[in-house]
C-alpha cells in the first residue's frame, strides 16, 4: 500500500522555469526581502490505497501555500476528513458480495449450480439416462451393525499348565521368553492377560503327566481350568447353520491336536502317529478350513481379525504335527501346543464377546 505523497519546489526554480517560457525580454519582479528563505508550498497531493473495498480516507494534515509562519517556513494545515459516501458505498458492495458468494454456495449444495471440477456436484447417470448419486467428498464408511445370533456350542474344558500370574505387563513378556528360550511354548490368557501358559490338555490326567514331566525339568507349573460357554450370542450376518459347524469342528480339532501332542510330551520318547491318526487330522482339517471360508467376512471387524488368528493358529499347529510326523522332533509338539492354546485363547474371545 502506497501512503501519501507531497510533491514540494523552490520558488526560485518556478520563477526560472517562469522566465524560460516566457521568453528573455520578460523581467521577474523582484522577491521579498527573505527570499533567502526556503519556502515550501504543496503542489500536488495523491493518495492510492488500492482497495476498492475499504476506505483508507485518513485524518492526516496535508500541506498547501499560507501564511503561518512556523520557524521561518509559511505554512497552513487542512486536515482531511471521512467521506461518508464511500463508508457507505464499501459497505454496501461487501454486504451484495457475501449475500451472492453465499447464494452459490448454497445453490451447489442444492445442485442448481454444478462447478467445473471432475467428480464434484456434477451427477453422474446411468445406462437409463436416470441421475445416479452424485460423488461426496470426504464420505465417511460407517460399518453396518450384523445381527446377534444364538449359537450352542459344544461342551469344551480345557486345563492350562500355568506358570504364573503376574502384575504388569513386563513381567507376563519376561515369562513368555523365559518358557521359548527353555523349548516350551508360551501363551498369555486373553480375558486375565496377567496369566501366562506354558501348554494345555483337554484331559486333565495327561496335563498333570505333562506337569510333572516339566517340574524334574525345573519348570514348576500349575493347572487352571478354563471353560469355555454352551451357548453365546455373536453379531453375525451370515448363515447360522454355517457359523454352528464352523465352532463344533473347530471344537473336534482343537481337542484332537491338544490331547494328542500333549500325551506325545508326557513320553519320554515320543512316537509318530499312526496311518489312520494322521489321516483323521488331515481330513478333519480340511473340512475345517471350508468351514471357515464360508464364515469369512460375516463377523464384524474386530471378530474377523480373532478368527484370522484362530485360522492361523489352526494352519500353523496342522502344519507342526505333520512335521513331526516325518522327522519326530519333540519341538514340533511343543510348537503345536503353542498354537492350541493361541487358537483356544482366541475363540475364548468370540464366544464371550470380550
Amino acid at each position: 500500500m502506497n501512503k501519501a505523497k507531497m510533491t514540494f519546489r523552490f520558488d526560485e526554480q518556478e520563477r526560472e522555469s517562469r522566465n524560460k517560457g516566457a521568453g528573455s525580454d520578460r523581467k521577474e519582479a523582484p522577491l521579498p526581502s527573505d527570499v533567502n528563505k526556503v519556502v515550501y508550498r504543496a503542489v500536488e497531493t495523491s493518495d492510492y490505497y488500492g482497495d476498492p473495498f475499504t476506505d483508507h480516507t485518513g485524518t492526516e494534515m496535508s500541506v498547501f501555500p499560507g501564511n503561518e509562519e512556523l520557524d521561518g517556513k509559511e505554512y497552513y494545515y487542512r486536515k482531511t476528513t471521512t467521506s461518508w459516501w464511500k463508508v457507505a458505498g464499501s459497505l454496501t458492495g461487501a454486504i451484495m458480495t457475501g449475500a451472492l458468494f453465499g447464494f452459490v454456495v448454497l445453490s451447489m449444495f442444492n445442485q442448481e449450480i454444478t462447478v467445473p471440477i471432475p467428480g464434484i456436484g456434477v451427477p453422474k447417470h446411468n445406462a437409463a439416462g436416470e441421475a445416479a448419486d452424485v460423488p461426496v467428498l470426504g464420505s465417511i464408511a460407517i460399518e453396518e451393525q450384523a445381527p446377534l445370533v444364538h449359537v450352542v456350542l459344544p461342551s469344551q474344558s480345557y486345563h492350562f499348565l500355568q506358570y504364573g500370574v503376574f502384575s504388569t505387563a513386563e513381567g507376563v513378556q519376561l515369562a513368555q521368553e523365559q518358557l521359548r528360550s527353555s523349548g516350551l511354548a508360551a501363551a498369555r490368557d486373553t480375558v486375565d492377560e496377567k496369566r501366562v501358559y506354558a501348554g494345555v490338555s483337554p484331559d486333565r490326567e495327561e496335563a498333570k503327566l505333562l506337569s510333572g514331566r516339566l517340574k524334574t525339568n525345573g519348570v514348576h507349573l500349575i493347572l487352571h481350568e478354563i471353560t469355555l460357554p454352551e451357548t453365546a450370542a455373536i453379531q453375525y450376518s451370515g448363515d447360522v447353520a454355517s457359523l454352528q459347524q464352523y465352532l463344533a469342528q473347530s471344537a473336534d480339532l482343537a481337542y484332537m491336536l491338544s490331547a494328542s501332542s500333549a500325551s506325545l510330551l508326557g513320553d519320554s520318547v515320543p512316537s509318530r502317529q499312526s496311518t489312520e491318526e494322521i489321516g483323521q487330522l488331515l481330513e478333519s482339517h480340511q473340512l475345517w478350513t471350508k468351514s471357515a471360508a464360508a464364515i469369512r467376512g460375516m463377523l464384524p471387524s474386530e471378530a474377523e481379525t480373532v478368527a484370522r488368528e484362530m485360522e492361523k493358529a489352526m494352519n500353523s499347529a496342522v502344519e507342526a504335527m505333520e512335521e513331526f510326523n516325518r522327522k519326530g522332533e519333540q519341538s514340533m509338539l511343543w510348537e503345536v501346543q503353542n498354537e492350541m492354546m493361541r487358537f483356544i485363547l482366541a475363540e475364548q474371545k468370540i464366544v464371550t464377546g470380550t
